[in-house]
């Protein structure tokens, strides 16, 4: 224990030596009082920081502010339960604006602040940027919604609880030539999430050909403010495709199908599940109806955990829990369940390889050896205004 001394040698303050020694034992009791505090906080668990990077601004920020809502809700939970091994956990969030430089940027920022892991990127295209300068650290990356192909099997320190897209790629294509009646399809897809747009388009078009389909055109666009969806609607159009796929973010299948609409097109459409957040319902309107598309998420799903979680989102947030918010929720909890056998940012790796199945919340959750993971995929469509289950 510590204090400050006010005075030296018997001397006072002023001439009124009395007063002064009152005022004294008083003022040497308040620093005794606080210096007893100071010696209990040292004594304090250091916490756990972890962070949170995705997309928080522009056309991607559905995604982005949708799964970083998802972990403020389990790092609450679990603060209130004691925090992990009596540890608070500290979250620091980070906007990687969709763009590869910034993601970087922002990843070396809380790798210096120390964090443990960062949860995130929301996007192929980030996590791919992010994972070098990841991998030369003890930092895990922990993506609830990157699918791209690109990193699967990869012994990295990159780990995430969406499965890779070649299996949604594959049953769509079955889905638009068996029950669809698709024999030849337009593609367009958006260069600014290659990772996963540019996978996804080549696995789509691997089984659609195997099956007999033909791809009649795959238009890219690069996603901005300053994109014309017109000119690529009448381009598409022209064509007279059975069907049409589109690979984009939510906003941009919206605009896209507004387009089509104006133009009293006629066509069915199928999706990859990056477009199918709420912001496709309230920026597609009427003109989103119909779109088919197979995702890892249900909103009609029963168990106890998701519907719990659900309440609980929607009174905290005041908006309806998505997939992005659901699968950020699982990644905050399978690395909560990890940092409790194991906060050794070192061994943490290992310890996530190993700790077996984790009770998502519509599902179990299986981490192979490489951190990525497999799910059902449900097959959904847009009705009424609302996804709609079709299986």
């Amino acid at each position: 224990m510590f204090y400050y001394p006010l005075c030296k040698g018997g001397q006072t303050l002023n001439g009124n030596s009395n007063r002064t020694s009152g005022v004294m034992h008083l003022l040497s009791a308040f620093l005794l009082f606080l210096s007893f505090f100071a010696f209990i906080s040292c004594d304090k668990k250091p916490p756990v920081k972890i962070g949170y990077v995705g997309g928080l601004t522009d056309r991607v920020a559905d995604l982005g502010i949708a799964g970083r809502d998802g972990v403020i809700l389990a790092v609450e939970e679990i603060n209130r339960k004691g925090g992990i091994n009596g540890r608070t956990v500290q979250l620091f969030i980070r906007d990687d604006k969709q763009d590869a430089a910034t993601a970087i940027k922002v990843d070396k920022e809380l790798i210096d602040e120390g964090v443990t892991a960062i949860i995130g990127h929301m996007t192929s295209s980030m996590s791919m940027a992010a994972l070098p300068l990841v991998n030369n650290t003890d930092t895990l990356m922990i993506s609830p919604t990157t699918s791209t192909n690109t990193l699967t099997g990869m012994d990295d320190n990159f780990f995430r609880v969406y499965p890779e897209n070649a299996e949604a790629a594959r049953l769509l294509a079955n889905h638009a030539f068996a029950d669809m009646n698709i024999r030849d399809i337009a593609v367009l897809f958006d260069l600014g999430n290659r990772a996963y747009t540019d996978s996804s388009y080549r696995n789509f078009r691997k089984e659609f050909e195997r099956l007999g389909g033909t791809i009649k055109s795959a238009e890219t666009y690069t996603s901005g403010p300053e994109v014309a969806f017109t000119p690529l609607a009448r381009k598409i159009m022209a064509l007279k495709p059975d069907g049409l796929f589109i690979l984009a973010s939510a906003m941009d299948t919206a605009m896209m199908c507004q387009q089509l609409k104006k133009m009293n097109a006629v066509l069915p459409i199928i999706t990859g599940e990056w477009s199918v957040t709420e912001d496709v319902l309230e920026f597609g309107g009427k003109a989103v109806e119909g779109i088919h598309f197979y995702h890892t998420f249900d909103k009609t799903n029963k168990n106890p955990l998701f519907m719990k979680f659900r309440n609980e989102f929607q009174k905290r947030f005041g908006y309806e829990a998505g997939f992005a918010s659901v699968h950020a929720y699982d990644a905050a909890g399978v690395l909560f369940r990890a940092l409790q056998k194991n906060d050794n940012p070192s061994g943490l790796k290992e310890t996530m390889k190993e700790m077996g199945p984790f009770e998502g919340l519509q599902g179990e959750i299986i981490l192979d050896r490489f951190g990525d993971v497999s799910r059902r995929h449900f097959l959904m469509t847009i009705r009424d205004g609302a996804f709609y289950s079709l299986d």
